[in-house]
């Protein structure tokens, strides 16, 4: 987007490969920022869909004087559309951390990936964004840096599009995330998407590659995958989850103003609140809705102000005044969740179909009992005792209790 920003305060170290975090007992007195790379494994993340050579990266800010023999909570921050990884150190938005005793991650989405794995006309090929950021990215991150165990000590956030990613990702991984944060977020792209179809051919990445609208990404918009991937039609898969929930309703923010001397593509519908007013906030009250009914424990602003930095910049210092790391439930022992997804860890649960699912399936849990929807396929279901249990779809199935096995 080409904003202009001030020198940024956090001290930047040279990009590494591979390693760990190691160093001094105890780091720099001040924050400091470092990129890594996540390389993805062959096909998840093809190479075109990046603007910059080589693997996917990350930048990491570890906090003020940083101990890797000291365990951090994780904030997981996922930047919007037409940005990459370092949209945040670009925009000196990483400065508004400096005081978060914890490590913040922000991955690599492409600029135009949504946060999913494509549906490319049922064949569910690469660019297969939620399967690195799940298993590929929140891995190498656990086993690279310090960071403390429990869903209380991991949070998930974005803006615009990261928006769309933190809520969709948080109920992916209920267990993992305990708290979930959506800034200006993209959180109902079936409501979307008959606006944008025309309006991605200034910043997607799927115009980049010849598509001018969601098909590629989530098939028909009132199909069955475009439904598993829009965290309004999901929003009890966060019902356990803590939900902090900003939007803006129209123009400025008279300090945006200047601004708009940028001439960018698409700069003056940000900045003049086009996509706030029309976009964001509509999508943003149906999805409040949503959460309020499926009884999830949100914290929901509205101010006034568009979608830009300056007001991304008020929507972060809120979020971290709610804080990122309070409390939540641990266990649970009744949850439901809806996917569309081939594999996936839901609490204490591991499941994978043998065949990807051919509609929404909701798997529901109360007690020892597990109920798990027509899926079009039979699925593997494995224990957090390591229990395997193989059965066929609609089914209901107990759970077993540790590692007590049928």
């Amino acid at each position: 987007m080409g904003l202009v920003v001030g020198t940024l305060m956090i001290t930047a170290a040279t990009m590494f490969v591979g390693g760990g975090a190691g160093g001094a007992a105890t780091g720099p007195s001040s924050p400091q920022l470092v990129t890594i790379t996540i390389p993805a494994p062959a096909g998840e993340v093809p190479p075109q869909w990046l603007n910059y050579p080589g693997p996917p990266r990350a930048d990491v800010l570890l906090p003020a004087g940083y101990n890797p023999n000291t365990r951090y909570p994780l904030l997981v921050l996922l930047h919007g559309l037409d940005g990459n990884y370092d949209l945040f150190a670009q925009y000196g938005l990483v400065n508004d951390f400096a005081n978060l005793d914890a490590i913040v991650v922000m991955p690599e989405g492409g600029p135009g990936g949504w946060f999913a794995d494509w549906w490319n006309n049922g064949e569910r090929g690469g660019p297969a964004w939620e399967t690195y950021e799940l298993d590929t990215v929140i891995p190498t991150i656990m086993a690279r840096y310090p960071i403390l165990s429990g869903r209380q000590y991991h949070a998930i956030a974005g803006v615009s599009m990261g928006g769309l990613g933190a809520t969709y990702l948080g109920g992916r991984l209920p267990g993992f995330f305990g708290s979930v944060a959506s800034l200006s977020g993209f959180v109902d792209p079936q409501l979307a998407a008959p606006v944008l179809q025309p309006a991605m051919a200034f910043e997607s990445e799927a115009t980049t590659h010849g598509d001018n609208d969601f098909d590629p990404i989530y098939g028909p918009p009132t199909g069955f995958y475009a439904d598993g991937h829009d965290p309004t039609r999901l929003a009890m898969n966060l019902q356990q989850t803590r939900v902090f929930e900003s939007t803006g309703t129209t123009v400025p923010n008279p300090g945006n103003l200047g601004l708009l001397a940028d001439k960018s593509p698409g700069i003056e519908e940000l900045v003049n609140g086009t996509w706030e007013e029309g976009i964001i906030f509509p999508m943003n009250v149906i999805y409040h809705h949503a959460l309020t009914a499926a009884g999830v424990d949100v914290t929901y602003q509205v101010h006034s102000g568009g979608h830009d930095i300056p007001d991304f910049t008020n929507e972060i210092h809120a979020m971290l005044q709610w804080g990122l790391f309070k409390p939540v439930t641990t266990d649970p022992s009744t949850w439901t969740n809806d996917t569309v997804a081939t594999s996936g860890q839901l609490w204490d649960i591991g499941y994978r179909f043998v065949q990807p699912p051919s509609r929404v399936v909701q798997f529901r849990r109360v007690g020892s009992s597990l109920s798990i929807s027509a899926a079009g396929s039979s699925v593997t279901l494995t224990t957090s005792g390591g229990c395997v249990i193989q059965t066929a779809t609609p089914a209901t199935v107990t759970v077993p209790n540790g590692s007590s096995c049928p």
